[in-house]
C-alpha cells in the first residue's frame, strides 16, 4: 500500500518530498533536548500546520527518558485526508525556539468494518 501511495505521489509531481503515513490513531513523536526531564515536560510545544505562521498548542506531550535528548509523545493533531506537512516549536518563559525540519506526511482514513452483516 506505501508503495503505490509513494508511486501515486510521483506520478502527480510530488516526488522531491517523501510522504510519511499517518491516521487518526497514530502519534507523533520527536526528540527534545534540555537540561532535565522535568524542563522539557514543562515545555509548551506547537505545530505549524501546511507551512502557517500561526502554531496550534499540543496538549498532553509525555516525554520520558533520563538524559537529554529526550522522547516526547502526543497524539496526532487532526487533518484532513490527504498530503500536510507540520513543524514543532519548543517554549517556555524565555521565548519560543526555531521550527523543526518539517514532516511531510499523508493523512489516510481506513474504513471501519462492515456491521450487522445479513443474508437479504
Amino acid at each position: 500500500m506505501k508503495r503505490l501511495l509513494l508511486i501515486g505521489l510521483f506520478v502527480f509531481g510530488l516526488s522531491s518530498t517523501v510522504f510519511a503515513q499517518a491516521t487518526p490513531t497514530s502519534r507523533l513523536g520527536w526528540d527534545q533536548t534540555g537540561p532535565d526531564l522535568a524542563t522539557v515536560q514543562a515545555y509548551t510545544y506547537r505545530y505549524y500546520p501546511d507551512g502557517s505562521s500561526t502554531g496550534v498548542t499540543l496538549g498532553g506531550v509525555t516525554c520520558t527518558g533520563a538524559t537529554s535528548p529526550f522522547a516526547c509523545i502526543v497524539a496526532f493533531p487532526a487533518f484532513t485526508p490527504g498530503p500536510h506537512s507540520l513543524q514543532l516549536s519548543a517554549s517556555n518563559v524565555a521565548g519560543e525556539s526555531l521550527l523543526s525540519a518539517p514532516l511531510n506526511f499523508v493523512m489516510v482514513l481506513v474504513p471501519a468494518a462492515p456491521i450487522n452483516l445479513r443474508i437479504q
